[in-house]
């Protein structure tokens, strides 16, 4: 299983690889200074928040837990983790924010995760 710390130390290797400050990446998700904080901390967070970030870091959530439980190399560093992020990053408009179903189905996906705990 993932913990919520491996999970922090990916998301701020891609945020590094990605150039973007903590602002800017606070900024382009769309959530708070202490959200994005909190997250890049091993802290809980909204699932929302995680959704925002990873969008902007361009990370697919479904599948980064489990390259991380494979522990691929080639998320182990930041040079590789810039090399999968191809497209310029942009400002998401707020009508690409995900829908609750969307929102739904990757709760459940992270209930599965954590083993059924919610």
């Amino acid at each position: 299983m993932t913990t919520p710390l491996e999970l922090a130390d990916r998301l701020e290797a891609a945020r590094l690889a990605s150039g973007l400050s903590r602002q800017a990446l606070t900024e382009q998700a769309g959530v708070s200074r202490q959200a994005v904080y909190r997250l890049l901390k091993g802290n809980d967070v909204q699932v929302s928040t995680l959704l925002a970030v990873t969008e902007v870091l361009q990370l697919d959530l479904v599948t980064l837990p489990r390259a991380l439980k494979r522990g691929l190399p080639e998320l182990g560093d930041a040079p590789a983790v810039a090399a999968t992020a191809t497209a310029p990053l942009q400002p998401s408009p707020a009508s690409s924010r995900p829908s609750s179903h969307v929102m739904s189905a990757v709760q459940r996906r992270l209930a599965d995760l954590k083993g059924g705990r919610s």
